[in-house]
């Protein structure tokens, strides 16, 4: 295959060692040989992954002597998608993608009913544990949430098996 995981992380190390300035790839490999395709090619699959960018002037596409569209790179750079992918911790990306997942007390009283519900007891007990639920505070629905999250990380097999059911 023409992809190669290695020589693309070589090439991105090398536009790293380089950054922010160009990477002189022209300089590095001779237009038209193998070498080269591959590494064009490559190139071209990280810049469509967004991990590479280029200007409209460094990059061409030609014909070669076969009628065949070619593509040359002459001075690519990694962006910050790149940089963050070779860091070790993943870069301002793992912090500013942090996703935050916020519910009303109302939608997780209502989510909480409906497994009430779901369950085997008898119907006294279920409409007990309702009535209940409906009557706490915005912040006992809060200190509830917490103990069910540490009840799902004290039961981390339970936990494993319902995520595995939720991906397939």
């Amino acid at each position: 295959m023409i992809l190669d995981r290695q020589l693309q992380l070589e090439l991105l190390k090398k536009m790293e060692s380089s950054y922010p300035n160009h990477y002189k790839f022209d300089e590095e490999y001779d237009f038209g040989t193998e070498e080269y395709c591959i590494a064009v090619a490559n190139l071209y699959y990280l810049m469509q992954h967004g991990l590479v960018e280029h200007t409209s002037v460094n990059i061409s596409r030609s014909l070669d002597d076969k009628g065949n569209r070619s593509f040359q790179f002459q001075t690519p750079t990694i962006n910050q998608k790149g940089l963050d992918f070779l860091a070790d911790d993943g870069g301002l990306s793992a912090i500013l993608g942090v996703v935050t997942i916020k519910f009303e007390a109302d939608q997780l009283k209502l989510l909480l009913e409906s497994k009430i519900m779901a369950t085997d007891l008898p119907p006294a007990d279920k409409r007990k544990l309702i009535d209940g639920l409906r009557s706490l505070s915005a912040e006992s629905i809060k200190h509830l949430t917490t103990k069910i999250v540490d009840l799902g990380w004290d039961n981390l097999e339970t936990l494993i098996r319902i995520i595995q059911s939720s991906l397939s």
